[in-house]
Formats: C-alpha cells, structure tokens, sequence
C-alpha cells in the first residue's frame, strides 16, 4: 500500500506528544518507539491496510501478554460496528460481535463510539457499560477491554481499536500509550486506503472510459490520454504523449476558433463545443469536446483536462435524417418541405433587396403513358434522368426541386431581365424533349412550364404556387410541350372554376340536373331502339351550363362520381320504362368517366340492374379511347366484369385518340362511335368517307358495330348507309330530347 509522504509525515510526528513519556519507564519507552517503528516500517514497505491493521494487534498482544486485540469498523451508514480484524479472536465470538450498534451499554467499543472517547472497563462482568453483551464477555472470559476511538481525516469517529483481558484489570499509561499509539496509525492506514481506493478508482475510470480524455500540462503538452483517446483517434500513448494537441486538428475550423476557444479557457477556465478533429489515418471525426483548466491552490494553472465524445455516427445519422427530411430519395433533389423552406427565405431576400425572382413549375408530358407502357422502374429512371438534365441549367444561387411525380419546382432569384427566363424555358423544353436512353429502351416526353414573378404577380407564397401551377395547366391546355406566363385571365378562369366547383356540390341535392336523350337511328331499317342520356345542367342564376363546362371540373373535384351513379340510376329507370312501350331490345347508352373506374365507384352497376329486373345490356357504357390506354388492373377487372353481366361497352370519339386494335380486341368492344369530326366534312369525295369506311370495315371485321355521331345532313346519312355503319345520330334525325318529348319522336 504506497502512502502520501504528508501522511507518513503526520503518522509521525505527534505521536510523542499524546502520552507524557515521563510517566513511562524507560523500558517501556525503548518497547514503544520499537512498536512504532515496526507499524511504521510495514506502512512505508507499502503493506496493505489488512496487513498493517493485523501485524498491528499482534504487536498490541505481544506487549501486553493474557490479551487480545481487535479493530471494529462502523458501516457504510454509520448505524453499526463490524469486526474489521482481529487476529486473535474466535470466529464464533466475531459473528455475535459483528452488526453491534454504538450506546451507553453498548460494551467498550459500542461506548467509546458511542462517546466518542476513550473507554476503559476493569471489569466487563459487573460493570453496566457491558449490560447488552455481557454473556459474550461471559462465554469467551472477556474479563476487562480498554477501546480507543479510531478517526478519520476531520477528526470524525470510523472505529475502534480495543485490547481485551483475560484478567480483571486497568490499563496503565504504558498500555494507554499503546492504544493511543495503534488507534492513531489504524486512522491514517485507513484513510490512505480510502485514498488509495478513490485514486484506483478514478484510475480505473480514466482508462476505461468511453469518452476520450486528455491531460495536459500547463504548457499545453500532452503528458496522459486513456485507451477511448487511442479507440477513437488511432493513436497510441507513446505517440502523442509530450506532443501538442495540434497534431490532431483538421482543416475543418478558421484560427478564429480556436482563439476563442482559448479566450474563453483563459477568462472562465473551460469551455465546450463540437470540434472537427481528423485520425491517425487522415479521417475527419467530430467529437463534442469540453476543456477545463485545473488549479493549483494558488490560482495558478497546473494541467489542462481535456475530455470528448465521438459523435461522429450521430453526425452522420443526423445528416441522414436531414437529407431524408429535405431531399428526394429518388432524384437527390430538394424535396416539397425543402422547397417551401427555401422559397420563404428568397422571398425575404428578394423583398429586402429590392429584387424579383420566378417561379417555374415544370411538369413532364404523358409520363404516365411512359410509366404504365415501361414499368415504375422506368419511370423512376426517367424522372431522375430528367431531374438531372434540369439541375444542368440551373445556377449556384436557384433551386430545383421535385415536388411529387412528374412535378418539379424551380426557383430563379434576382431576375432582372425577362429575356434570360424565356431563354432558359426554352432550353429545358429543348433538353426534355431529348429521347430518354432508359437501359435500351428510347422514352420520348415534353414537358410543360407556367412561369410567375415576384412581386410583379404576388407577394404570398400561396398565391404564387397557385398562379404558377394555373401558368403550368395553360400550357398544357394549349397543347403541352410549351411555357406560359401567369396572366389575370388565368386567375379569372381559377375563380370561375372554384365558384363551378361549390355550385356542383349542391347541384345533385338541389335537383338542378335534369337528363335528355338523343335517338340512335338503325340506318339500314330507320327504326329506333337506342338512345343517348346526355346531362345537362339548368343553373338557378347562370341558366343552362353546357356538359363541356362542367363535367372536366366535375372530374377533377372527382364530384362526377356522385354525378355519374345519379345518371345510371336515371338511365336505368327509363330504359325500364321503354322497355315495356318499345320492346326489350331497348338501349340507353351512358357516359362514363375514367375517374368513375379508378374508383370503382360504377362496380355495382350490374347488381343493380338486375334488382331492378333488367337485363344487363339494356346499358351501353360509353368510354374514350384514353381509358383503354392507361387501363389498370382496376380498369381492366370492371370492363370484363361489364362483359360477364352483360353490359355493352361502346368507344366514344372513336379516330380522335390512341386507336389500337390490340385494345379492342382486348376488352370486347361491342361499338365504335365514328366521331363528329370526321362526319361533319364527309362528302362523296373527301378523305373523311375513306377513314369512315376503314373504321367501319375495320370494327365489322373484329365483330363490333358501328355508331356515326354528328350526322346532320341527308347526304351524310346516305354516304354512311352505303357504306355499311350500322347506327347514326345527330341532328338529321334529331336533337336531345326531353323523356316527354322523346316518346312523341317516337310515336311519330
């Protein structure tokens, strides 16, 4: 056991002046200081507390013959005495001593804790200081015991050290020397162990700790760092130990950091903060890092401790979940939140200095068609494709972002000349329209630009977002592939549709819709047996709104749904009707959006019908072309479940969009409706009676009939006889008519 030199010292040196040596033979002095010397020979050897405190007694029993000797220790609560050593003494005897609390009959030892002084008992049998154990002292003939209290640093009670008598007897001063002599020493052994304890443990703590610690001197060398300093940086002790600190710093901070870093170590005498620091290896870590000088009793800095924490990997899981907080996984571009974040700063700048910047949001043309035809894989590739080809023209001080899809966002900041914007839209049409190389396949898209400024239009982000998405829609209305500014027009025409949209939500309940029918006539006979359900609208203050205004806002709002199954449940109920006045081979052809599929909302169409006891060809679900095009699984299941109940399906404006015959041949398709716009034109001799002709041979050869809408003249009708269509409508034979009116047409 290693003992401070100020301890041994103190051991020492007052151990003359407890005791008068003048009432000491000279004998007795020459077998004290060889007692002294020989405890204190073991303590400065470095001999353990447990070896000191028992050579100890055995020396204290040596001197005083018929004796023995004991050290008691108070708990770490300070509520009980427990044998710490005592050579000599039976092992019985021990365990009925251990767990003795200090009192007034608490025997010798339990006493002079219990008084805090000296006790000395002539005769335990009969004196009351003993009442409580008294039968010990009975069963082990503990005739006398003289107990010295043991202290601490302060001068606080920790124990007693006791030399007990097989005799009756008093202690005299060479014995009371003794005990004060032992007591003494026992005080400080003790407290070097509890030193020595403090100092192993802080050892222990310093080595193994999972945060890197530094010690340096007052000169900033390194003199100790512990194995977390070596895990983490890469150096070894002997590497770093009388070097400066420096060796591990990175070009990652300004001198200006660390100057106050050290002005505030030199003013507070600590400081803290995340330190970029690199490896052995030249790998940059970071480490929050606290600094705190340490004094010496003068003020005066002796060393400087140094202790961090990697927090490299947090730095990195941080990164992480701020890139996915503000980043497209897919194209490595900002994102929406990143976006908004953005645009709300730039506009703070733009205002402060005077500035203008645009917005342009760019939206790819027929991605979808890409993604069905191709696969989302595909798709995925095109996107971050054309995300790249768009960060390619954007400068240092913009931002590009993709929002959702095929949607991007551009933000160009300090606009000063309208011409460089105008450019710039022309050369991402330009870049876009490139064919996409997607791992062989060639894709083809264009793309879509609405362009607003700040301030000029708006000076709120929402109303900017929404004009620059009106600017987008206007320039694919116009036909895609082009760029459009903002105009008021744009926004006029928004307020007519928002206005559309709330009068359309109360339209159904309010019974403001009201259906009309036009007749389909049988060319080759004249008679007729089918009909349009066509809706119409009567507004209460703007009167009739046409369907051509109505239903593209009711399809986006996806009110058509609600729209659509109050058609078919009206269509239904007057089919049934003239069913019985006209025979039962009576149709009503209905129109059905594409929204109404991906919904699924017309899935119980079938079941319907025949709750009401129809067949299920008395409905003709008229479709477009485009449906059939971007057909789902969802699209798809409900075609072939109106196939099975029986419920004819006619394409509508046939010629007009993406004609494929492998579609049709797919769903089985009963009718082709040759669109208008190839009838309206059509004489003996126009190119319009050869694709008339084609589209009628071509739907007679895959088992389908044909329907010609927009027949409006005697010469149109004949033409389209002669060559084999099957049915025609339009105003030859007459307009949409009223439920009322359409059954005088036919009693006419």
């Amino acid at each position: 056991m290693e003992i401070d030199q100020e301890i041994f010292e103190e051991a020492c040196d007052p151990l003359d002046q407890t005791v008068e040596y003048i009432e000491l033979t000279l004998a007795e002095q020459a077998k004290i200081l060889q007692f002294q010397q020989n405890v204190l020979k073991l303590v400065a050897l470095g001999s353990d507390c447990d070896q000191v405190c028992e050579k100890l007694c055995l020396l204290e029993e040596q001197l005083l013959p018929n004796s023995i000797a004991s050290v008691m220790l108070l708990d770490e609560a300070e509520q009980q005495l427990n044998v710490y050593v005592a050579p000599s003494i039976p092992q019985e005897a021990i365990i009925r001593l251990n767990g003795l609390q200090p009192g007034p009959t608490a025997g010798s030892c339990g006493n002079a804790l219990y008084c805090q002084a000296p006790v000395f008992v002539g005769n335990t049998f009969t004196d009351s200081r003993w009442g409580d154990i008294r039968q010990i002292a009975i069963d082990f003939n503990i005739c006398a015991c003289w107990s010295m209290p043991i202290r601490g640093k302060g001068g606080r009670v920790i124990g007693s050290f006791a030399l007990s008598s097989f005799e009756h007897r008093m202690p005299g001063s060479f014995h009371r020397k003794l005990l004060e002599i032992g007591s003494f020493i026992i005080g400080i052994v003790l407290e070097q162990r509890h030193i020595n304890q403090q100092l192993h443990l802080a050892g222990k703590v310093f080595e193994h700790s999972t945060e890197g610690i530094m010690i340096t001197d007052s000169h900033n060398i390194i003199v100790s760092v512990n194995l977390a300093f070596t895990r983490i940086t890469g150096y070894e002790s002997d590497e770093v130990v009388g070097k400066n600190p420096s060796l591990l710093a990175s070009s990652h901070h300004e001198a200006d950091f660390y100057q106050n870093m050290w002005h505030s170590i030199n003013s507070l005498g600590h400081w803290q903060g995340e330190v970029c620091n690199k490896t052995r290896d030249g790998k940059l870590f970071f480490q929050w890092l606290s600094i705190t000088a340490i004094m010496d009793n003068h003020d005066r800095v002796t060393h400087y401790l140094a202790v961090f924490l990697d927090i490299t990997e947090k730095k990195q899981a941080e990164e992480v979940i701020w890139r996915q907080a503000n980043f497209d996984m897919l194209t490595g571009l900002s994102n929406r939140n990143r976006f908004y974040d953005r645009l709300e700063q730039d506009i703070k700048i733009a205002a402060h200095n005077g500035q203008r910047l645009a917005l342009m949001s760019i939206d790819l043309d027929r991605f979808k068609e890409i993604n069905d035809s191709f696969g989302h894989a595909t798709g995925d590739a095109l996107l971050k494709a054309a995300g790249n080809r768009l960060l390619s023209n954007t400068r240092a001080t913009d931002l590009l972002a993709h929002l959702s899809g095929d949607e991007f966002m551009l933000i160009l900041n300090d606009v000063t000349d309208s011409d460089d914007i105008e450019q710039l839209a022309d050369q991402i049409l330009e870049k876009i329209s490139l064919p996409f190389d997607l791992e062989g396949k060639l894709a083809y898209v264009s793309a879509s630009i609405g362009i607003t400024l700040y301030p000029d239009d708006a000076q709120h982000i929402e109303t900017l977002l929404q004009y620059v998405e009106q600017a987008m829609y206007a320039a694919k209305a116009e036909g895609r592939n082009r760029w459009r500014y903002f105009t008021p027009a744009m926004q006029k025409a928004a307020e007519i549709r928002s206005r559309t949209v709330a009068d359309l939500r109360s339209a159904l309940a309010l019974g403001q819709f009201y259906l009309q029918y036009q007749p389909i006539v049988e060319l080759e006979s004249g008679k007729v047996h089918k009909a349009e359900a066509l809706i119409r609208w009567q507004h209460p203050v703007h009167g009739i709104i046409s369907p051509a205004e109505f239903i593209p806002i009711a399809e986006e709002s996806h009110l058509i749904i609600d729209i659509g199954n109050w058609v078919f449940q009206q269509a239904s109920r007057q089919v049934a009707c003239w069913q019985t006045a006209y025979g039962s081979d009576f149709q009503i052809s209905i129109n059905q959006s594409p929204v109404q599929f991906h919904g699924e909302s017309s899935a119980h169409w079938a079941s319907d019908l025949n709750r009401m006891g129809l067949e299920g060809n008395s409905i003709v679900v008229e479709i477009t072309e485009g449906l059939l095009l971007d057909a789902s699984e969802t699209v798809s299941r409900q075609l072939l479940a109106y196939r099975d109940a029986g419920i004819q399906v006619a394409i509508d404006d046939f010629g007009t969009g993406y004609s494929s015959l492998s579609y049709l041949k797919k769903f089985d398709i009963d009718y082709l409706k040759i669109d208008q716009s190839f009838v309206r034109n059509l004489t003996p001799d126009s190119s319009d009676r050869v694709l008339c002709e084609a589209i009628i041979t071509m739907a007679h050869r895959l088992g389908m009939k044909v329907i010609a809408e927009g027949v409006e003249t005697q010469q149109q009708g004949d033409i389209l006889k002669l060559a084999d269509c099957d049915y025609a409508q339009g105003y030859l034979f007459s307009r949409p008519l009223s439920a009322d009116a359409f059954a005088g047409f036919m009693l006419e």
